[in-house]
């Protein structure tokens, strides 16, 4: 009798594909998201500081002026900064932007206590902007180099979790900052928050370019190398829709939660304090909106999400203006963060997923130039609005541009968007209208 092995029949396949593990158990991605946390932090600390300082030392349409200031630098280099970020280190060019922030706001400080005033903050908001034109196209460059692809939608559910979480504890700590040691100590925790990222920096490796993105990177023909990131953007199915979008709620959402605060805040005497803990019900509101749109694990209907939630967040807004007690007030702006959710968690994973890696930092920098190109209209428009038609028809008139975003809806591409699920859970971006052009070209 000869012997012979068999397999069983019945016998269950050897599942042989990688086990995807959780972006929080990445630990370069976790380093790198706990600094800018903290950054994220001293940024409030500085919102807070400045806006209260402006309003009280001079007015809500100084507190604009300054906003637009910040902004303005920004607008003009960060175009410019996305090319450079897709040409060099991308780690050395955060390195770099944080450590100047840091010395410059530790000056900041000193000069507070000799000779405060609205020229500092001015010169202040300055700096600040024209260094965030090459920190904030490199800090959407530098997080998909830290996750795979399968790592995403995790990755931008933590981000968005943390960074709200920094908003609602440096609201509040901005607003006890001043209280207690006016703009310098404001100044001071800044500066702090700036040197922790310093430091997280310094040991985040992230991953190389592909060969591809890295030969490109010997050109040196700026003006075609931005043309190209234009042209891929707008004309993208997905992404040129969701741009059109992001403008939108930019625009109806900078005013309202920045100088509306203070404005809503000094009308009903609730102080520097009122800012702080209306900025805190805003970041618990996202941070559970983070976390529901990652436990609904949304995939279909992407831009369809998106656009709602706009809406939503206008309607919010309005209900903010209306609260005549602070309890109300920080409610509604909790809302405002609820819904704010699906557009902040779904919105990073298309751009992440459907970005190739020699394009990041020319994307990241025209998404940069769409929210920030928004500042200058909605701080002046909510300043002076507020004081020529009152706060209730200036957010009644943010809430009705919010819910414009449902005009996205009308490309298909957007509405039908979804987030397919690949192997362990990975993401990946699909368009059905585009499914459906392919299956007739068939």
């Amino acid at each position: 009798m000869t012997a012979a092995t068999t397999v069983p029949a019945l016998a269950a396949p050897i599942d042989t594909a990688p086990r995807i593990r959780p972006a929080v158990r990445e630990p370069q991605f976790v380093c790198y998201l706990a600094g800018q946390s903290v950054s994220q932090l001293g940024n409030m600390v500085w919102y807070v500081a400045m806006s209260w300082t402006a309003v009280q030392d001079a007015s809500a349409a100084t507190a604009s002026v300054l906003m637009i200031l910040s902004s303005l630098p920004t607008i003009a280099f960060t175009l410019l900064g996305g090319v450079i970020v897709d040409r060099h280190d991308v780690r050395r060019l955060m390195l770099g932007s944080d450590l100047l922030r840091t010395l410059v706001t530790l000056a900041a400080a000193g000069i507070a206590l000799l000779h405060p005033g609205i020229a500092l903050l001015a010169v202040l908001a300055l700096v600040f902007g024209t260094v965030n034109a090459v920190f904030q196209p490199a800090a959407g460059s530098m997080q998909p180099r830290l996750l795979r692809p399968e790592q995403y939608a995790g990755g931008a559910m933590l981000n968005t979790v943390t960074g709200r979480l920094a908003l609602s504890l440096g609201g509040p700590l901005g607003g006890l900052a001043v209280a207690f040691g006016g703009l310098p100590l404001g100044l001071l925790v800044d500066a702090g928050t700036f040197a922790v990222s310093v430091a997280t920096l310094y040991f985040v490796r992230p991953a190389p370019l592909a060969a591809s993105a890295a030969a490109g990177s010997g050109r040196r023909d700026y003006v075609r190398e931005f043309r190209a990131g234009f042209s891929f953007l707008f004309r993208h199915p997905v992404l040129g829709p969701l741009s059109a979008a992001v403008l939108l709620m930019e625009l109806g959402f900078i005013g309202p939660m920045n100088i509306g605060l203070a404005v809503l805040s000094k009308a009903h005497g609730w102080g520097a304090h009122g800012i702080g803990l209306m900025l805190t019900g805003f970041g618990l509101g996202a941070v559970a909106g983070a976390i529901l749109t990652n436990r609904l694990r949304i995939r279909s209907h992407i831009g369809t999400w998106i656009a709602v939630s706009a809406a939503l967040i206008g309607a919010s807004l309005y209900a903010d203006a209306r609260a005549t007690d602070l309890p109300a007030a920080v409610a509604a702006t909790a809302l405002v963060g609820l819904f704010g959710g699906p557009s902040n968690v779904l919105g990073t994973v298309l751009i992440q997923t459907e970005t190739p890696d020699a394009l990041r930092g020319r994307v990241s920098s025209f998404q940069t130039l769409i929210s920030l190109g928004t500042v200058p209209l909605a701080m002046l428009g909510t300043g002076f609005a507020a004081a020529a038609v009152g706060v209730h028809a200036t957010y009644a008139a943010c809430a009705v541009i919010e819910a414009a975003a449902l005009l996205t809806l009308l490309s298909p591409a957007f509405r039908r968007a979804r987030i397919a699920e690949r192997g362990s859970g990975g993401a990946v971006v699909e368009a059905e209208a585009e499914a459906e052009a392919a299956d007739r070209s068939r």
